[in-house]
């Protein structure tokens, strides 16, 4: 109670702001204008991890299974980055220079130009001008960009956050006005359970999606584990082969709400010890010594960690220590036609264009 009456102004005030800010540039005192590119707009109205990372890499390959490879970019923010300005993303590059999100798309997708700018309209030209080839551009994280006005925009929703009855920062974990959904053309529900008869609906209910609006769902799988540095398939890493002695381990992840990835580990591995660190965070060789001590303090098989994470560790001196990551990916459950949808999407972009 005393948290609440605290934080209420706080979160009044956040509100009075938004609302400034969104009403500037609907009523068109703020410009919004589109990009050089037309893009694909992904977004959420909460705080933490909703999935839209694995949602990026899956769109892209939906949309290059209409307009082939080499005709669709990723561009990105770069979050928690040292850096500023236009970069392109290479697979060289490290999680500090170019964000460990990008980065970590680079790697999966190597085929896909991957770029990251704070500024999504000046990235979008840089786009075009040094990659001809590109005709369509997945923009992560960019429905609060208000300069940009996107060509297609999907909003994440997370069904096992529910924003129902969910308050605006710092009181809760929206970090923008739910009446904001309205301006999507659709919506993606993540996390939902593979067997997701009715959770759907039910998670979109939650969020305040009427049914009737174009909408989709995905579960997000976790692949078999990968050795860290080595990227191979790690031993009893497959989800169904457990050792005859489970093994025990450290893990250690800096994302938003650890403990899904924490919890899954507790059904291959004696999870003897963890660490849970602010999403982004930047390690330093202060961690793997700490690490190292863990593990061999408490006769531990191994350090586990999230594949965002290990993006974060190549400037580190690991080479002592066994460490595997997680990859995760996200499956669109039920079989629902998004490549229908992107499909007719594009058409009535392309026939808008030559109506002009």
């Amino acid at each position: 109670m005393i948290r609440t009456i605290f934080l209420w102004p706080w979160s009044v005030l956040f509100g009075l702001i938004l609302r400034l800010r969104h009403g500037l540039y609907d009523t068109e005192i703020l410009k919004s204008e589109p990009g050089a590119l037309p893009t694909l707009v992904l977004g959420n109205l909460t705080v933490g991890g909703t999935g839209k990372t694995p949602l990026t890499e899956l769109l892209v390959l939906e949309l290059e299974k209409i307009l082939g490879e080499g005709h669709v970019g990723i561009l990105s923010r770069g979050y928690g980055r040292q850096t500023k300005g236009f970069r392109w993303v290479s697979e060289s590059d490290f999680a500090s220079i170019v964000g460990d999100e990008p980065l970590m798309l680079r790697r999966k997708l190597p085929h896909v130009p991957v770029a990251v700018c704070e500024n999504r309209l000046a990235g979008l030209r840089k786009m075009r001008d040094e990659e001809p080839d590109l005709q369509w551009v997945v923009c992560d994280d960019a429905l609060q960009h208000r300069q940009l006005k996107p060509t297609i925009a999907l909003l994440v929703l997370d069904s096992t956050q529910p924003i129902e009855k969910d308050r605006l920062l710092p009181l809760g974990r929206l970090r923008d006005l739910p009446s904001r959904m309205t301006h999507a053309d659709g919506a993606i529900v993540t996390r939902l359970p593979f067997d997701a008869s009715g959770t759907l609906e039910l998670a979109l209910k939650e969020a305040g999606w009427p049914l009737h609006r174009v909408h989709f769902g995905t579960s997000m799988q976790a692949m078999p584990l990968r050795t860290w540095p080595d990227n191979q398939p790690a031993k009893n890493g497959l989800p169904g082969s457990p050792p005859a002695q489970r093994e025990r381990i450290l893990t250690v992840a800096g994302i938003a709400r650890p403990e899904r990835f924490m919890e899954r580990l507790t059904e291959r591995f004696q999870v003897v010890r963890r660490e849970a660190h602010t999403d982004h965070k930047h390690f330093s060789e202060a961690d793997v010594k700490r690490w190292k001590t863990i593990l061999d303090s408490d006769r531990l098989h191994a350090l586990i960690t999230t594949e965002k994470d290990a993006t974060r560790l190549e400037h580190l001196d690991t080479a002592e220590m066994d460490i595997r990551y997680e990859p995760i990916q996200a499956v669109l459950i039920p079989q629902t036609p998004i490549q229908d949808w992107l499909a007719s999407m594009l058409q009535q972009y392309e026939l808008g264009e030559n109506s002009r």
